[in-house]
């Protein structure tokens, strides 16, 4: 790498990669994907804030996370719109392509942190999960402070990760992009996205383990409620055995998500960071812009929050309307009740 005084010109092989059409679509995709996901982010957050299927401090993290995706697509969409701009102004002038990496700072400070910040999220998800698996009686009465206390916490771990990550990198170095990573900084960056893989294996594997015991509790409550003649029908305790079952089904399913998105992102980062230094200019251009995975999580997270809300809905609508459907003593009617949160 060059010093600081002395800019970088962008090399023929660099030009190649800035004259290719292919490229330019491909930039010009990336746009697209990234303005989907926005507009999917922000109506999976206001879904999250007016419909309570789910218990609220649940819906907190998910709306965290969200945040983090969407500083991450905000960060990369500056970043492709810088590149855009190159190609289409500034192409007579090679030597004034390259970027310091201290002016990348903020662009590449946001790509990591969305990116890290959801791994957290998914931290917190589980702590919650167990808590309220553990503390089936006390965690509904906290209400929103799990939520406030777990992701204020994870958010901080996530500031701290990220500044570790770029620790003592003076940021001196030219790069092509906004998005190329300071190379004095990849190796704290690689050793993360190791950890972070096992965390999300740690997450999926602990997931599976509360979704049974959830639906273990929550059999227990329906064969008591059943069984038990000269017992009463607690409605309180079987609504929140099923909030916490539904709860966990809905986080089970998108931490699966997020942990193939994260397997994906990791396995992929770690495969082009290794392969790079023997592909053209072209090639890794196209191959980031392609294959770079954030942004297609990022469509996929909210738009399965919002399938998943409105499965979970729906499923709830069909049992009240079955329920408003028939004419029913008293007794038929607690009957039915008790009939509809066994399902």
């Amino acid at each position: 790498m060059s010093s600081p005084e002395t800019p970088v010109c962008a090399s023929p092989q660099q030009m190649e990669m800035y004259n290719s059409h292919f490229y330019t679509c491909a930039l010009f995709f990336n746009l697209l994907i990234a303005f989907t996901s926005m507009t999917l982010i922000i109506m999976a957050i206001r879904k999250l804030l007016t419909e309570s299927i789910i218990n609220t401090s649940t819906r907190m993290f998910l709306i965290v996370g969200l945040l983090c995706c969407s500083l991450h697509q905000t960060a990369y969409i500056v970043l492709r719109v810088q590149v855009i701009f190159q190609i289409l102004f500034k192409l007579d002038q090679p030597c004034k392509l390259y970027y310091k990496a201290y002016d990348c700072k903020y662009v590449t400070f946001n790509l990591v942190a969305g990116n890290t910040g959801m791994i957290f999220i998914q931290s917190a998800m589980t702590i919650d999960r167990i808590l309220a698996t553990v503390f089936t009686n006390l965690w509904p009465k906290l209400k929103y402070w799990p939520g406030v206390i777990l992701s204020s916490f994870m958010i901080g771990c996530n500031y701290t990760n990220v500044q570790f990550i770029f620790w003592n990198d003076p940021l001196t170095d030219y790069v092509p992009t906004c998005g190329q990573f300071p190379p004095k900084s990849i190796g704290r960056f690689q050793n993360f996205l190791e950890i972070a893989l096992y965390m999300s294996l740690a997450h999926m594997v602990i997931n599976v383990i509360i979704l049974y015991v959830n639906v273990m509790q929550d059999r227990r409550q329906r064969l008591v409620s059943t069984h038990d003649q000269s017992q009463s029908f607690d409605v309180n305790q079987r609504f929140q055995s099923r909030v916490a079952l539904k709860s966990t089904q809905a986080i089970f399913f998108l931490s699966m998500s997020q942990f193939l998105s994260c397997f994906l992102y990791t396995i992929f980062t770690k495969l082009y960071l290794t392969l790079q230094p023997d592909m053209t200019p072209l090639q890794s251009g196209l191959t980031l812009a392609l294959t770079y995975t954030t942004p297609y999580a990022c469509i996929a997270i909210p738009s399965l929050i919002m399938v998943t809300l409105t499965f979970i809905r729906n499923q709830r609508h069909r049992s009240i309307n079955a329920l408003r459907s028939q004419t029913e003593t008293g007794d038929q009617y607690m009957q039915k009740i008790k009939k509809i949160w066994d399902r």
